[in-house]
C-alpha cells in the first residue's frame, strides 16, 4: 500500500474521531490531542514507508510547518472572537489586560533565564524561546474557552483564558522580532528604538485598527445590506473566510500584526450589530469545524515529528524546563497578575494554571527559523516540543476536571440557603 493512501486513511479517521472522541466520558479526562499524538507516533514508527518529518533540517518542511500552523492559529482566533458575548469595555476585560501586561512578560523573562541556565542558549535564542512559549494557545484550549455565541458559559475563567489566548498570540510577535534583531546585530544600538516604535507600538496598533475596520464593515454588510434570505443561505463560511483573509492580509500589507487583526475583526463583527441574532452561531460553527479539520492534520504531523525526528525529547533538562515553566512559572505569573481582581480564589487558580501551550509556539519557531538566523535550532525545537507535549498531558485531563469542579462550585454558591 502506498504511504499516501495510509495518510489519507489516517487523516480521515482523525477527522472522524474529533466528532465523537471528546464525548466519551473517560477520554474527556485524558485529552483527545495527546491520544492523537501518541497514535500518530505509533503509526509513523511502523515500517510502512511514511516520510520523516524534519522541520529542522528540511527547508520545505519548515515552510510547510510555518504556513499550516499560521493558518490554524488565525482560524482559531476567529472562532474565539466570534464566541465572545461580553461587550468590549476596558473594565470588563480587566483580567485580560493584567494577564497580558504581567503574566506574559514574567513568562518571557523566566523562559530567557531558564533557557540560558539549563541549555546555555545565546541571548537571541533565549529571547526567542520566551517569545514562542509565553503565549497561551487558542487552538488546543477549546475545553477552557467560552461557549458558542449567545449560549452563555462566560464565567471569569473561560472569558479570561479565551481573551488572553486571542490577544497574546499577536503580542508575542514583537519579541520574536526582537530575537531576530538581536541575532542580526552584534550589540545593542539605535535599532532598539526602531524595534520599540515599529515592532512593538505601530504594528500592534495598526493590526488592531485594521481588524476592527474589517469586522465593522463586514458585519454591517451582513446585517444592513443583505436580506434575511441571503443570511439564511449557507454563505457563512464565505463570510468567515473573507473576514479571516481580509483582516490578516490587509494588516500584514500595512505592516500590522495579522493575528491581532483577525481576533479584533471577529470581536468587532460579533459586537457591532445584531449581537443577539442567531446568525452568529453559523460562522462560529464553520470556524470551529475548519479548525478541527486542520487540528486533526497537525496532530498527525506532530506525532510524526515525535516518531521520526532525531531530536532527543527525553532530555532531562528539557523535562525540567517543561515542569518548571508549566507548573511554577505560569501559575505564579498568573496569580501575580490577578492579585488585585475580585475573583474567587478557585477562579484565580484555574486561570493561572490553565495556560495551555500548543501550535502557536510551533508557528513562531518556524517563522523565526525561516526569517532569521539562529544557533541551537535543534535545542529550541526540542524544548518547544517537550513543553507542548507536557502541556497536552498535564492540561488535557486537568482542564476538563478543573472546569467541571468550577461549574459545580459556581452552582453551589448560587443555590439559595434554606
Amino acid at each position: 500500500m502506498e504511504p499516501k493512501i495510509i495518510l489519507y486513511i489516517a487523516f480521515g479517521l482523525a477527522a472522524l474521531g474529533l466528532t465523537w472522541l471528546p464525548e466519551i466520558r473517560h477520554i474527556r479526562y485524558i485529552g483527545t490531542p495527546i491520544i492523537y499524538v501518541l497514535l500518530a507516533a505509533l503509526l509513523f514508527s511502523l515500517p510502512v514507508g511514511l516520510p520523516a518529518i524534519d522541520p529542522i533540517g528540511n527547508t520545505l518542511h519548515s515552510q510547510i510547518a510555518e504556513y499550516l500552523t499560521e493558518l490554524i492559529v488565525i482560524v482559531s482566533l476567529a472562532g474565539a472572537g466570534l464566541a465572545i458575548d461580553c461587550p468590549f469595555r476596558f473594565q470588563t476585560w480587566a483580567s485580560t489586560w493584567w494577564l497580558l501586561g504581567v503574566a506574559m512578560p514574567i513568562s518571557i523573562g523566566a523562559a530567557v533565564v531558564l533557557g540560558q541556565y539549563l541549555f546555555g542558549l545565546s541571548l537571541a535564542a533565549s529571547v526567542l524561546l520566551g517569545a514562542l512559549l509565553a503565549p497561551t494557545d487558542p487552538v488546543l484550549a477549546c475545553s477552557v474557552q467560552v461557549g458558542p455565541p449567545n449560549q452563555g458559559g462566560e464565567d471569569p475563567v473561560r472569558f479570561s483564558l479565551t481573551t488572553e489566548a486571542g490577544l497574546n498570540d499577536g503580542l508575542a510577535f514583537p519579541f520574536v522580532y526582537l530575537a531576530i534583531a538581536i541575532a542580526e546585530h552584534s550589540s545593542f544600538g539605535s535599532w532598539v528604538g526602531e524595534w520599540f516604535a515599529i515592532d512593538l507600538l505601530y504594528r500592534v496598533v495598526m493590526g488592531t485598527l485594521v481588524g476592527i475596520g474589517v469586522g465593522w464593515v463586514l458585519s454591517h454588510y451582513v446585517f444592513h445590506y443583505s436580506d434575511e434570505t441571503q443570511r439564511e443561505e449557507t454563505r457563512e463560511g464565505l463570510m468567515v473566510m473573507a473576514a479571516i483573509f481580509l483582516a490578516y492580509g490587509l494588516a500584514e500589507l500595512v505592516h500590522g500584526y495579522g493575528f491581532l487583526a483577525v481576533f479584533a475583526a471577529a470581536v468587532a463583527g460579533r459586537q457591532n450589530v445584531a449581537k443577539g441574532d442567531s446568525y452568529h452561531r453559523k460562522p462560529h460553527q464553520f470556524a470551529d469545524q475548519m479548525e478541527n479539520i486542520l487540528l486533526s492534520l497537525l496532530l498527525l504531523a506532530l506525532g510524526g515529528f515525535v516518531a521520526t525526528s532525531t531530536v532527543q525529547l527525553a532530555s532531562m533538562n528539557a523535562l525540567i524546563f517543561a515542569a518548571l515553566f508549566l507548573l511554577l512559572v505560569r501559575p505564579l505569573a498568573g496569580m501575580l497578575s490577578l492579585r488585585t481582581l475580585r475573583f474567587k480564589r478557585i477562579e484565580k487558580r484555574a486561570i493561572a494554571f490553565l495556560g495551555i501551550r500548543g501550535f502557536g509556539s510551533f508557528y513562531y519557531l518556524a517563522y523565526a527559523q525561516n526569517h532569521g538566523s539562529f544557533e541551537d535550532l535543534s535545542v529550541l525545537w526540542q524544548i518547544t516540543t517537550v513543553v507542548v507535549l507536557a502541556s497536552l498531558l498535564i492540561h488535557g485531563g486537568s482542564a476538563t476536571l478543573a472546569m467541571r469542579r468550577l461549574d459545580q462550585h459556581n452552582q453551589a454558591s448560587q443555590q439559595p440557603e434554606l
